[in-house]
């Protein structure tokens, strides 16, 4: 108190006037140390004179109080002391974090009953990665009867029979193909916005320009961004292949019929919101003057279940042959891929695994795509180079 009143007087002046007093107790270091504050509030005569009655100007003065040393305390406020606590206080976080998952685990278990006790961690590994429940439980379902019971604990086995089935589910398209003895076969990208269509399409132009020695045409209906115009420019330009930059379907048409020349054609068209039923109608008449052969939906992996789902009944009422997925690499979840992929029954043609052109881009496969599945959440992709 004695060291307070010297602030309060080194502050106002001697003839402050001393208008409440309190001391309190504030906690430090979550709790383990304690540290007892006096508080002053005096205030001083506004004419500079001690009378109370005047208007007085106040302010609180404060000093903590040093306790008097003491060894108990002294432990308690030492490093190894507080790093223990601080230690301790992670341990029962984490005791918690895995009571919580063990719960969790406990109430998913009691909503599936038919789930046998052997087969349940694949179920939920299955969960985890997003695969639509009543698909997982089917799976199970059908791996039940497909194996015998002692079989069930044989965690390889098991694993190999899932990813058999999760195959089946997963028909793959194949690379694109031209089927046409004469004249170009013409391949249109479809999808909403920021799937990364123009990226994929520059990776398909390079892979059959570059790998396969084809000739190819560029097509691009994205006037909407100069940047995507730009950067076609520039891969055009590395592959010496011709663009054309279109807005109606007479343009199109036109582009189309003035590259009869090459093995194939490549169109880029601008991303569409799939709520938006008036782009929507406008594209679909682009792609009746354009007349592909083939009509890849480009869907983001990274995309919620319902976006996608929404994507795909919007689009599919335009036009979609087979399915290219994006953006494997930043998916934390793949179970999407197969969700999509059985619920529309279309095929899938491509998936792509970062922004390299030409790269990261490969052919849908399968068991890869299986692995994937049957794999831990988050578990970094390493997808296999085109040769």
């Amino acid at each position: 108190m004695s060291a307070a009143l010297a602030v309060v007087k080194q502050e106002l002046g001697p003839s402050a006037v001393i208008l409440q007093t309190r001391s309190f107790t504030k906690n430090r270091w979550l709790g383990l140390r304690r540290q007892e504050v006096f508080e002053i509030t005096a205030g001083r005569d506004a004419r500079g004179n001690n009378r109370p009655q005047r208007q007085l100007i106040a302010r609180p003065a404060t000093m903590p109080v040093k306790p008097p040393t003491d060894p108990r305390r002294q432990l308690l406020e030492s490093p190894a002391v507080q790093n223990a606590a601080i230690a301790g206080i992670f341990q029962e976080v984490t005791g918690l974090k895995t009571v919580v998952q063990e719960l969790v685990v406990h109430v998913n278990r009691n909503t599936c009953p038919h789930i046998p006790d052997d087969l349940y961690s694949f179920y939920s590994q299955l969960i985890e990665n997003q695969v639509a429940q009543e698909l997982a439980s089917d799976m199970i379902k059908t791996l039940q009867r497909q194996i015998r019971p002692e079989h069930a604990r044989q965690g390889d086995f098991v694993r190999s029979k899932l990813a058999e089935q999760i195959e089946k589910l997963l028909p793959a398209a194949g690379p694109i193909v031209r089927i046409k003895t004469s004249g170009p076969h013409v391949v249109a990208l479809i999808g909403p916005t920021g799937v990364g269509k123009t990226t994929t399409l520059a990776k398909l132009a390079a892979n059959l320009k570059l790998r396969e020695k084809r000739r190819i045409g560029l097509i691009t209906l994205d006037t909407y961004r100069i940047a995507a115009i730009d950067q076609l420019k520039k891969y055009a330009d590395i592959l010496g292949s011709p663009l054309r930059v279109v807005s109606s379907g007479e343009e199109l048409s036109a582009a189309v019929r003035s590259m009869q020349d090459c093995e194939f054609i490549l169109i880029d068209t601008a991303g569409r919101s799939p709520n938006d039923a008036l782009k929507l109608s406008e594209l679909n008449g682009l792609l009746a003057a354009a007349g592909p052969d083939e009509v890849h939906l480009v869907l983001s992996s990274t995309s919620s279940q319902k976006c996608v789902e929404l994507a795909i009944a919007r689009f599919g009422e335009v036009r979609v042959d087979k399915i290219i997925f994006t953006k494997l690499d930043e998916a934390a979840h793949i179970g999407v891929v197969l969700n999509v992929v059985h619920k529309v029954n279309k095929s899938l043609s491509y998936v792509t695994t970062g922004q390299n052109v030409p790269d990261d881009i490969e052919v849908g496969q399968p068991r890869r795509l299986a692995e994937l599945i049957l794999s831990p959440p988050g578990r970094q992709l390493i997808m296999e180079r085109p040769q």
